[in-house]
């Protein structure tokens, strides 16, 4: 296994803050921040994130009081970085093989930025496959700076809040029935918002 595998592999991260709990929280914000980033979140995957928060919630290393603040706060300042990279330095990016590469996927996430602004990024947050691109492509967009803020924090507020009923599923139902409700009702808000985004 390679150091980039290790790096993503649920069982070495838990292993790791098993003996250093004080980086808890580094944890939690560092893959919250890089799942939300343009170009990294397709590179760190969302289950990561959510096995190394069910795993220091289980092992009462963290508390749902600081793992969902601190999650959101990694999220938000991913997306406000992925807006930022976009409004600023768009053009050039959008030349990247990352993106020449993922037409379709593309081509969904600028017709639901297009068609709902500021919205789009509340959809976006969750859908993880556009999740790290849609802030950018508001930012290509030249969406107004501070209507981007204020729907981002309504964004990752929900996320949180949807965050915190899956760990809490999971204590209840267990891991696998609780992945499965969300990817259930993830698929079902994925399939609505395709069909209301296509013109």
């Amino acid at each position: 296994m390679n150091p980039l595998e290790n790096l993503f592999n649920p069982a070495v991260i838990q292993e790791y803050l098993t003996y250093h709990p004080e980086y808890a929280w580094i944890a939690v914000f560092s893959f919250a921040f890089f799942e939300s980033m343009v170009i990294s979140g397709s590179i760190v995957p969302s289950i990561v994130l959510f096995s190394v928060c069910v795993f220091l919630f289980d092992q009462g290393i963290l508390s749902l009081i600081y793992i969902a603040p601190i999650a959101i706060l990694g999220a938000h300042l991913g997306d406000v970085g992925g807006f930022l990279v976009g409004k600023y330095f768009g053009t050039k990016v959008l030349e990247f093989n990352f993106f020449q590469n993922r037409k379709s996927l593309i081509d969904k996430a600028t017709i639901a930025a297009d068609r709902f602004g500021p919205l789009a990024v509340v959809m976006g947050r969750f859908m993880p496959a556009i999740r790290p691109i849609m802030p950018f492509f508001l930012g290509v967009t030249r969406l107004q700076t501070s209507r981007f803020y204020i729907a981002d924090i309504v964004a990752c507020s929900c996320w949180g809040l949807a965050l915190v009923l899956m760990l809490l599923g999971v204590q209840e139902i267990g891991f696998i029935n609780t992945i499965i409700i969300a990817l259930i009702v993830v698929l079902s808000f994925f399939y609505i918002s395709n069909k209301v985004t296509k013109k």
